[in-house]
């Protein structure tokens, strides 16, 4: 083969490399992508690790403070919610109080 003959191999190469690269990147990309619904119903129950709509931040945290990786220093959480709890409790007493 001539030094021609792959100055021209080398450029269209590159143009099918360049076409087919990304369709089958973006193939597969498509191909991975999970195609069920990212929420579920409202009404239905939670599972795993998921907070229902009827419960609150500080229930959601004292269900799950023992897990790791869940709730970021759940135990600190937890220290705080029956921190504010009590002093709530204190609050009311001495609004009866007075």
């Amino acid at each position: 083969m001539s030094p021609n003959w792959w100055l021209l191999l080398i450029p269209v190469v590159l143009i099918v490399l360049g076409v087919l690269v990304p369709r089958a990147v973006l193939k597969a990309q498509r191909a991975s992508v999970d195609l069920r619904p990212a929420t579920a119903p409202h009404d239905a129950a939670p599972t795993g690790f998921e907070q229902s709509s009827q419960e609150s931040r500080e229930e959601f945290v004292r269900r799950h403070w023992q897990r790791p990786g869940v709730v970021a220093n759940g135990v600190t959480l937890v220290d705080l919610y029956d921190r504010i709890r009590a002093l709530e409790e204190r609050v009311a007493r001495a609004e009866q109080q007075s």
